[in-house]
C-alpha cells in the first residue's frame, strides 16, 4: 500500500518535467530583459536632464522616457500652509510612469535569479557536507547582517576597482538583488524542503529515482507551493527596495519622481505620485499570489 501510493505520486510527475519549461521560459525573460534595459544609463554625476537627453539619443530603444519641461527662471514664492497642485506635475506623469517598466525588470530578474542562488544554497544547508554547510551558512550571515544599500555600493562601486569591468546600473543592481535574496530565500527554502513528509523521499529512492530528479521533481514543487507566502512577501520587498537603484542613476519610479521634483521645484507632489505607484504594484502583486495560492490548493 505504502509503495503503491507513492508511485501514484512520483511516477506522473517524471513522464513531463514542467519546471524544466518554467525555468527554461524564466531564463528567455531575463536575457530579453537584459537586452532591453542593460545599457549605459545616466550616471548621478551628471544633470538630470543632461543626462537623459544624451541616453535618448545614443540608446533610442532604451526604457527611458521623455525629458519633462524645464523649470521656470525662478522658482515660486510659497503661499503657506496646504499649497498642493498636482497640474504641476501632470505634463510629468508620463515620464514617471515610464519608470515601471525599469522597477518590474529589477524585481522579476532579481526574484527569478534569486530563487534559484538560495534553492542552491538550501541544498547546501541540508546536504551534510561541513563545507557547502559553513559556506552557507557563512554567507547568509554576510548578507542578512549588512545593509542591501552598502551592498549596492560596494558592488557598483568596487568592481571596476577590483576587476577592471566597467559594470552597469543594471547589471549591479540585479547581481546584488540576487545575491541579498538568496541570502534570504535559502532559510525560506530550507525550511519548505524539511516540511516535506520523507516518505516522499524515501519512496522515490526505493523506486531507484535519482537524488537530483527526485529532489527536481518531487520535493521542490512540494516546498514551493507551502513557501508561496513567504516568497510572495520578499518578492514585495525586492519591489520596494527597487527604489534603492536610484542611488547609482537608474532612472525608475523614484528617480523619475525626483527629477520632476527638481525641475518644477516641488517634491511632495512627483513623491506622492511614486508612491501611489508603488502601492498599486504592490496591491496588484498580492492580489494575484492570493489567487494563485487559492489554485493550487484545489488540487489538496
Amino acid at each position: 500500500m505504502f509503495l503503491r501510493f507513492n508511485k501514484r505520486a512520483v511516477i506522473p510527475v517524471l513522464t513531463r518535467s514542467r519546471w524544466a519549461i518554467v525555468a527554461l521560459q524564466a531564463f528567455l525573460v531575463i536575457v530579453f530583459a537584459g537586452y532591453l534595459v542593460a545599457q549605459p544609463l545616466p550616471s548621478i554625476a551628471q544633470s538630470p536632464t543632461t543626462a537623459i537627453e544624451r541616453t535618448g539619443e545614443a540608446h533610442q530603444g532604451a526604457i527611458v522616457a521623455q525629458v519633462p519641461a524645464p523649470p521656470p527662471a525662478e522658482a515660486p514664492a510659497s503661499k503657506g500652509g496646504l499649497d498642493l497642485d498636482f497640474g504641476r506635475i501632470a505634463p510629468d506623469i508620463p515620464f514617471i510612469l515610464a519608470g515601471i517598466p525599469v522597477t518590474l525588470i529589477f524585481t522579476i530578474s532579481s526574484v527569478l535569479l534569486g530563487l534559484v542562488w538560495g534553492s542552491a544554497l538550501s541544498l547546501c544547508k541540508i546536504s551534510g557536507v561541513k563545507p557547502l554547510q559553513w559556506f552557507s551558512f557563512l554567507y547568509t550571515t554576510i548578507f542578512r547582517g549588512t545593509p542591501l544599500l552598502l551592498q549596492l555600493s560596494l558592488v557598483y562601486f568596487a568592481t571596476p576597482q577590483l576587476t577592471g569591468y566597467n559594470i552597469t546600473p543594471y547589471q549591479a543592481g540585479v547581481l546584488t538583488f540576487t545575491l541579498n535574496s538568496g541570502a534570504y530565500m535559502s532559510e525560506t527554502i530550507r525550511a519548505g524542503i524539511q516540511a516535506v513528509d520523507k516518505g516522499q523521499a524515501e519512496a522515490s529512492l526505493s523506486l531507484g529515482i535519482p537524488y537530483w530528479l527526485m529532489m527536481w521533481d518531487v520535493i521542490m514543487p512540494q516546498a514551493l507551493k507551502n513557501i508561496l507566502p513567504a516568497l510572495v512577501n520578499e518578492t514585495i520587498s525586492l519591489l520596494k527596495d527597487s527604489s534603492l537603484v536610484s542611488t547609482i542613476g537608474v532612472v525608475e519610479i523614484l528617480r523619475a519622481a525626483q527629477i520632476v521634483g527638481a525641475n518644477k521645484y516641488i517634491y511632495f507632489e512627483p513623491l506622492l505620485f511614486a508612491g501611489l505607484i508603488y502601492y498599486i504594484l504592490v496591491m496588484g502583486l498580492t492580489y494575484a499570489a492570493s489567487a494563485l495560492e487559492r489554485r493550487l490548493r484545489r488540487s489538496e
